[in-house]
């Protein structure tokens, strides 16, 4: 039996991921200081109790963020910092790049929090602006990095 094109029900979507290999740079513990020169030049995310916040990042504070990771990315990398006081635990993904350490991620795409979510405070709209994926390395020991484009 067939149905109408009228009454044929919206495919769903599937939550699908192309694994791309890529180059992982383990940069290791970094104070603020050093994290935050690696990161010129990158787009800076990161959630804290004032809220999701997406800026440049010569435009970060001096001081450690109030925040357990922030992601940042640019045009050659993404860079995942788990920050941990006055340092950071940091690593560097370059996607489709040989030498290093290669890995295979996994790549989807992710939101951020709805307007409405009060789980990391107030969400700015630019955020909404921006088609967010997330870069995940699977294994024994998994992380996420992120990066965003323009819609």
């Amino acid at each position: 039996m067939t149905t109408s094109p009228a009454t044929r029900p919206e495919p769903v979507p599937e939550h699908t991921a192309q694994t791309a290999p890529a180059r992982l740079d383990r940069l290791g513990r970094l104070n603020w200081d050093e994290a935050r020169s690696l990161l010129t030049g990158t787009t800076c995310a990161w959630a804290d109790l004032d809220g999701f916040h997406i800026t440049a990042a010569d435009q970060l504070p001096p001081e450690p963020l109030l925040s357990t990771h922030l992601w940042a990315w640019d045009h050659h990398r993404c860079l995942r910092l788990r920050i941990d006081g006055r340092h950071t635990l940091t690593a560097a993904l370059h996607v489709g790049q040989d030498g290093g350490e290669q890995v295979h991620v996994h790549i989807r795409p992710g939101t951020p929090w709805a307007t409405d979510d009060k789980q990391a405070g107030p969400l700015q709209p630019e955020a909404h602006a921006l088609a967010f994926e997330l870069l995940e390395l699977p294994g024994p020991a998994p992380a996420t990095f992120v990066r965003a484009t323009a819609h």
